[in-house]
């Protein structure tokens, strides 16, 4: 008698393969699942709209809370931009219940009771260096800060920005410093703005 083996599937869309071709740990990278601008992964209808009685499936590269991904990249790119006036080389990625779809604290759903906030981490050496410079403080290991407060947006330079964010956005937005994306993606799963 013949054994048949299970013939491997098509690649998993939305993650990315690293150098080894093994999958990094946590990060979604829209690039996988983009053509023309466009996602290609299986979506549904946006959040809150009517065009279907079952729940929306939110495509991999765009966070919750967005329509889809023109309005993600619309809000992403405007506040990555004016925040790389001042930090030249700063790259962002969205993390949290936004990406993952529920809170980390109780697993309710994103947006379900109540309104949830965007986890914005940002890295770059220029922005790493203003932080530490300015005094904002880093965890123990060093590695990324805590959701920064007022006084240390203030200090940055981006209370405007990120007041702007979460008020254009209807919901908080909070950012967090990591020493480089890397180390974001390594510590919560992250969908990196890339464009």
């Amino acid at each position: 008698m013949t054994t048949r083996l299970p013939r491997p599937g098509p690649a998993r869309p939305g993650r990315r393969r690293g150098r080894a071709g093994n999958v990094q740990r946590g990060e979604v990278d829209a690039r996988d699942v983009l053509s023309g601008g466009r996602p290609t992964a299986a979506g549904g209808s946006a959040p809150g709209s009517s065009a279907s009685s079952s729940p929306a499936r939110q495509p991999s590269n765009v966070p919750h809370g967005f329509r889809d991904f023109q309005h993600f990249r619309d809000f992403a790119s405007r506040y990555r931009d004016r925040m790389r006036e001042l930090y030249p080389d700063l790259d962002m990625g969205f993390q949290g219940s936004a990406v993952t779809g529920r809170s980390a604290d109780d697993g309710a759903p994103f947006d379900e009771g109540r309104v949830s906030d965007y986890d914005i981490a940002i890295t770059g050496d220029s922005v790493n260096a203003a932080a530490r410079d300015g005094g904002v403080p880093f965890r123990g290991d060093g590695v990324s800060t805590g959701p920064l407060d007022e006084a240390d947006l203030e200090r940055l330079g981006l209370d405007g920005i990120v007041g702007e964010a979460s008020a254009e956005a209807g919901r908080d937005v909070h950012v967090m410093i990591f020493r480089t994306m890397d180390d974001a993606v390594g510590r919560k799963p992250t969908i990196r703005v890339w464009f």
